[in-house]
């Protein structure tokens, strides 16, 4: 490889987004939200090759593979979601970076999961891009030169899905789709990990409750200390943020089972909530827009591995016309009117009374997700970001 680095070099010396259309080249694995952007991208004139990557491939054989398909296509950037396809230590995009390629990343979850830890100095044409806004300082100490904040969106596509009368029986309940991160929480696992959780006995949802989130820089940093490499230090912050997200969402649905609330997920739901209606999982383009349209009341609890963020739901909900009610987000306020375009709470007793007057109050429902709906047609589809992201890219380039 290293012979062949010199004839690289001046083959992709070619200047990069200097006109549109553009080219990428798109590192695909199972994301719902990559089909969103690659038709997007599409739509806007761009050219897009989307390149399904092996999952546990050796750094060099990966390389072998982008470089094969770059050398052909010439891109204006190599694109991926949350660093898949790329590998843990930044060796790949180092390359690509010295070989004058940018290397655009889009983290959908927080930067702690993925990666990359590099292991050389900071690759100049790499550009990174965070749905969480308190994440782009964590991305530029890591070693990014670039990094921008870039939320979710939605697609129009996404509500236009035909009525299925199956889920008519969800107009007077309370739903909620999404699963407890329990098979996360066991990916992550380590008796090292438990030990130091159990001595620790955090609580994020009282955390969350008086600070409106979870600072996992300043809430993990006394246990640096009790590793010395940091994917492991990083490994048991996310094996505590699912393990917590897990009590916090079965602590909140264990507060509404005297409602008619109706949960969409895997059976590990029935283990936690044994009492609890449970429905199967609901695919995400085929069924869930219609979980949402017939809701009286759609639920959203987001995992603390987004301390700042919105998730899908406060996009996907109102544009199925359907109502929302979130638990709080500092995002909120940069993105939505608070109280006439989105519903939140703060606590378990603000959820509750919230659920008691929406449930018998439809014609706020029907106002504030009018309202939000209208936003999101104006500001967060995913052409907006597409835009937005173009921008910022030239911006970095420039």
């Amino acid at each position: 490889m290293k012979s062949e680095l010199p004839g690289l070099k001046r083959h992709f010396a070619y200047q990069k987004f200097k006109s549109p259309p553009y080219r990428f080249l798109f590192l695909k694995y199972d994301y719902f939200q990559q089909y969103q952007l690659l038709k997007e991208l599409r739509h806007q004139g761009h050219e897009v090759l989307d390149m399904e990557m092996p999952k546990e491939l050796a750094s060099k054989d990966a390389l072998r593979l982008i470089l094969d398909e770059a050398v052909s296509f010439k891109p204006d950037a190599l694109m991926a979601f949350n660093n898949m396809g790329l590998d843990h230590n930044g060796m790949i995009m180092g390359v690509l970076s010295d070989l004058s390629l940018p290397v655009l990343i889009w983290y959908l979850d927080n930067f702690y999961f993925s990666g990359p830890l590099f292991t050389r100095e900071n690759p100049e044409f790499a550009i990174a891009f965070s749905t969480d806004k308190a994440l782009i300082p964590t991305l530029k100490d890591a070693g990014f030169p670039h990094a921008f904040y870039l939320p979710l969106a939605t697609d129009l596509s996404y509500s236009s899905l035909r009525y299925d009368e199956r889920f008519a029986f969800l107009r007077d309940k309370v739903s909620y789709v999404g699963g407890t991160f329990g098979a996360a929480e066991h990916h992550f696992h380590k008796e090292k990990y438990e030990a130091l959780y159990r001595d620790w006995a955090p609580d994020f949802t009282l955390e969350i409750e008086q600070h409106g989130r979870v600072d996992l820089e300043t809430v993990f940093a006394p246990f640096r200390e009790h590793f010395i490499y940091l994917r492991d230090y990083y490994s048991f912050i996310a094996y505590v943020v699912f393990y917590e997200t897990r009590r916090y969402r079965v602590g909140r649905l264990t507060s509404l089972l005297d409602e008619p609330l109706a949960i969409f997920g895997r059976d590990t739901w029935r283990t936690d909530l044994p009492t609890a209606i449970v429905h199967p999982p609901v695919k995400y383009h085929h069924e869930t827009p219609n979980v949402y349209r017939n809701s009286a009341i759609n639920l959203s609890l987001t995992t603390f591995q987004m301390e700042t963020a919105l998730n899908q739901r406060h996009f996907d909900v109102p544009l199925c016309n359907g109502f929302l009610l979130t638990d709080w987000k500092d995002a909120l306020a940069d993105h939505f009117e608070l109280e006439t375009e989105v519903a939140y709470f703060r606590n378990e007793n603000e959820m509750k009374e919230k659920v008691n007057y929406y449930l018998k109050h439809p014609a706020a429902r029907e106002k504030i997700t009018a309202r939000a709906r209208e936003r999101i047609l104006h500001e967060h589809l995913m052409e907006h970001r597409v835009q937005a992201m173009l921008e910022m890219i030239r911006e970095a380039l420039a």
